[in-house]
């Protein structure tokens, strides 16, 4: 009896196999022009060769478990990761990939229905079961480790992208040779505040600055943790050779230092940045138009 199962096993996973074009004829054909993402039909020839290979590999790697491949689970994590990526990259949300596993999942066990209801094939009510159990299994194992694939992909494109933001929104201005001014704008977070002390640090050496004006007019809260980077900013640039200057701080801001017990008088620090370019006889020129 169980070399019949695996008998009937082995056919079923010979006739998936021959019919795979078939079956990624139908997926392809029940997408949506008007649809969103890579799965639109609009998206081309080029998109439809790739969206058709994956699916091919996708079918092998499936129907290998009815042919007792021992090497599933290493084919699927290789599968995941590469489509994964592309969905990622071409910005496709995972709710569309699901659905997608979703559809595909009905076409693949339609298929299999067509070789049980062939008489000559002599599949029994065990072989149903077994076989739905098996393919089921394998599809929840294949999106979930799809998801953690693609949730790894996409928090890499933020962070990278976030590190960009930062880089945009922290730069060192250089007003001459020797004087360069810090403004600093928005939100600053523990990972954003060891962002700016990195890179702070190399634009000074890059640009020979000696004299930075740090100016925080743009930041509208500053905790105990904020304000010890800065501190820690300070104190580092100091070790370089290089003098810093606080100006803008927020009157909102300077109370609720108070209140926290944040002393920022060893700092030199102005209530403006005009005002400690002013003191620092840093002279902007009027221009006339």
């Amino acid at each position: 009896m169980v070399n019949l199962t695996q008998d009937r096993s082995i056919a079923l996973y010979e006739f998936i196999i021959q019919h795979s074009s078939d079956m990624t004829d139908s997926w392809l054909a029940s997408r949506d022009v008007d649809g969103h993402g890579i799965y639109s039909k609009r998206m081309g020839a080029e998109v439809e060769k790739r969206l058709r290979e994956q699916n091919q590999f996708f079918i092998k790697m499936i129907a290998s478990i009815f042919n007792e491949k021992n090497e599933l689970l290493e084919d699927i994590d290789a599968w995941t990761k590469r489509v994964a990526e592309d969905r990622a990259g071409s910005n496709t949300p995972i709710h569309e990939t699901i659905q997608q596993f979703k559809r595909f999942r009905n076409i693949f066990w339609n298929k299999i229905s067509k070789f049980i209801e062939d008489p000559l094939n002599d599949v029994n009510q065990k072989d149903i079961l077994t076989w739905s159990n098996m393919l089921h299994s394998t599809f929840d194992t294949v999106i979930e480790r799809f998801a953690e694939e693609y949730n790894f992909f996409t928090s890499r494109r933020i962070e990278a992208q976030q590190d960009m933001i930062y880089q945009l929104s922290s730069p060192v201005i250089p007003l001459s040779d020797f004087v360069g001014i810090l403004p600093l704008v928005g939100e600053i977070d523990t990972h954003r505040a060891k962002w700016i002390m990195e890179s702070t640090l190399q634009q000074c050496t890059d640009t020979n600055i000696t004299q930075l004006f740090i100016d925080l007019s743009g930041v509208v809260i500053i905790d105990t943790m904020v304000a010890n980077e800065i501190f820690q900013l300070v104190n580092t640039l100091k070790l370089i050779g290089v003098q810093s200057i606080i100006s803008g701080i927020r009157p909102e801001v300077a109370q609720t230092s108070v209140q926290l017990g944040i002393d920022f008088s060893q700092i030199p620090t102005q209530s403006t940045l005009k005002q400690a370019l002013k003191n620092n006889r840093i002279i902007i020129e009027k221009i006339s138009l």
